[in-house]
């Protein structure tokens, strides 16, 4: 059977969104018209990871991410990624990052020291409701967020510059705690008219914390780096560990938006 995208990439949605709980055979075979059996070989080559691997993951990176972004409580926070006691979720986070959750929390100034240091906090920050946008997008693997595989898929999505009337990067990863050739980056467009190969989402839809990023995209870590030295310096808001979203307004100017814990 040929592989085909928008079937796959159907069940990885499904399988994210529902990352803190047993994801079935039945259920993959319902939604991917696979067999259990061929979609885990087919993920495996993919993603170089079993489905269980990949869903552990999500569950430990999401925790780590509330560790550092919010203040909920470490037995709230295992109990949101699918632990059930504190002990398990302890022990499994600790072998996956060599520290306990409670010290991970503690060290959170360490985990952003490097990308952050001596740099200078000189960003407008503001508070903003975002509606909910329809977009059709496509996710790749790329390797620390790489500019240049980046650049491969807006290039296969929109060869001719300005085809579509919005288009926006989703970063779903937190390069600081996922493994850098675990990072995934979907591009996503707008548009009236089915496009194929690409798979319909919708993004938005909250609060975020938005901030502007001024120059070519290929220096837009500089501007993540104001941002985390702002937050980090006493920003009076909590961040939540769903996607971050760039807005492309034009070649120089990308609108960045931290979702905010609700």
């Amino acid at each position: 059977m040929k592989t085909n995208f928008r079937d796959i990439q159907k069940i990885i949605d499904h399988i994210e969104i529902n990352f803190d709980r047993e994801i079935t055979a039945h259920e993959i075979e319902s939604i991917s018209y696979y067999s259990y059996r061929n979609f885990q070989r087919i993920f495996f080559k993919l993603f170089n990871e079993t489905i269980s691997g990949f869903q552990k993951r999500l569950r430990l990176e999401n925790a780590y991410k509330k560790l550092i972004y919010t203040e909920d409580s470490l037995s709230e926070i295992a109990w949101q990624v699918g632990y059930f006691n504190i002990q398990s979720f302890s022990k499994a986070f600790k072998k996956q990052y060599t520290v306990s959750p409670a010290e991970a929390r503690k060290q959170k100034q360490d985990i952003f020291k490097e990308f952050i240091e001596s740099h200078n906090a000189d960003l407008k920050v503001e508070i903003k409701y975002k509606d909910a946008v329809s977009v059709y997008c496509k996710f790749i693997k790329a390797k620390d967020y790489n500019n240049a595989e980046i650049d491969v898929l807006w290039k296969e999505i929109e060869p001719d510059a300005e085809l579509f009337e919005a288009a926006y990067g989703i970063i779903r990863d937190q390069p600081l705690i996922t493994s850098h050739s675990h990072c995934r980056y979907g591009a996503a467009v707008t548009s009236n008219e089915v496009i194929s190969g690409l798979v319909k989402n919708e993004i938005f839809g909250r609060k975020y914390a938005k901030f502007t990023h001024q120059g070519p995209y290929e220096n837009i870590l500089e501007t993540y780096r104001s941002f985390y030295q702002s937050w980090l310096s006493g920003e009076k808001f909590l961040l939540d560990n769903s996607d971050v979203i760039e807005e492309y307004e034009t070649a120089e100017i990308t609108h960045i938006y931290f979702p905010l814990y609700e």
